[in-house]
C-alpha cells in the first residue's frame, strides 16, 4: 500500500483519513471546514487554512482551532502533508468559534495584481527585510498602513514588534523559507518558515536554557494592491517550548 508523508512520518493511505478525522484518538470526532485554499501557480501544490471543530466524547467538550496545511501532489496523487495547528487553542479547549477569513478583495487597480513569479520575489524581499532588521525603514513597501494579523488590526508600527520581539529574545534568529505557495488568482502567498537561533530571554512562554532552537511557522498572506493586508499564522510553539525544557 502506498505511503503519504504525514508531518515527517510515513503514513499508509488507508490510515490518512483516520488520522485527520480523529486527531485526539478514538473517543473524539472532528469536523474540518476549509476556510482558505490557494494553489501554487507553478505546481500542483496547495496550502489551506482549516478550521477544526472537535468533540471529546468522554467529557462532551466542544472546541475549535485553526490549522494551516501544505499539501504536495504529483500526477493528481497526494505525496506529502505538513500541518501546524494552534496548539494554545488545542491545550485550552476554550475557543468555541474560530473567525473565518473574508473572501479576497478585488484589486482596485489591475496594474497592482502580481504574477506568481512577482509574488514569490516580493515575499523573498519581505523575509530579507526581516532578517536584515530593516523593518522600521522598509515595511511600508510591503504592508498596507493597517493590516489584520490573526483577526487583530495593527498599524505597521504595531505589527513590527510582533516580529522584532522574537528577534530580541532569540539571538541570531534567522527566517528561512522552507516552502512557498503563491496563487495569482487570489493574490495570496503561503509559506512554511523555519526559524533557527539561540534564545537569550523568555519568549513564547518558555525560559531559555542555552540551547539552540529550530521551529516552524505556517503563514498565509493576503495581498491587496500589491501589499500585505491580512496575515493568518500558526507557530510551532509546542516544539519551541519542548526544546527549552
Amino acid at each position: 500500500m502506498r505511503c503519504i508523508g504525514f508531518n515527517g512520518e510515513d503514513c499508509l493511505t488507508g490510515d490518512f483519513a483516520h488520522r485527520l478525522n480523529r486527531p485526539f484518538g478514538t473517543n473524539s470526532t472532528n469536523v474540518v471546514k476549509i476556510d482558505t485554499i490557494l494553489v501554487d501557480g507553478f505546481s500542483s501544490n496547495l496550502a489551506a487554512r482549516l478550521i477544526n471543530r472537535t468533540t471529546l466524547r468522554d467529557s462532551g467538550t466542544v472546541f475549535e482551532y485553526a490549522e494551516i496545511v501544505f499539501a504536495e501532489f504529483m500526477n493528481d496523487s497526494l505525496l506529502g502533508w505538513r500541518s501546524l495547528r494552534d496548539e494554545d487553542a488545542v491545550f485550552s479547549r476554550e475557543v468555541s468559534t474560530v473567525p473565518t477569513t473574508p473572501s479576497p478583495p478585488p484589486a482596485s487597480q489591475p496594474s497592482s495584481t502580481m504574477s506568481v513569479q512577482e509574488m514569490k520575489a516580493f515575499y523573498q524581499r519581505y523575509i530579507k527585510c526581516i532578517n536584515d532588521k530593516t523593518m522600521t525603514r522598509d515595511f511600508a513597501q510591503f504592508c498596507q498602513p493597517e493590516l489584520i494579523h490573526n483577526d487583530r488590526k495593527f498599524s505597521i508600527a504595531e505589527y513590527i514588534p510582533l516580529i522584532s520581539e522574537s528577534q530580541d529574545a532569540i539571538d541570531d534568529l534567522y527566517f528561512e523559507i522552507d516552502e512557498m505557495v503563491a496563487d495569482d488568482e487570489t493574490q495570496q502567498i503561503a509559506a512554511r518558515l523555519e526559524f533557527t537561533g539561540t534564545p537569550m530571554k523568555e519568549w513564547g512562554g518558555a525560559k531559555p536554557n542555552g540551547n539552540e532552537v529550530e521551529f516552524h511557522e505556517h503563514v498565509i498572506y493576503q495581498l491587496e494592491d500589491g501589499k500585505i493586508s491580512r496575515v493568518s499564522s500558526v507557530i510551532e510553539l509546542d516544539v519551541y517550548r519542548q526544546q527549552m525544557m
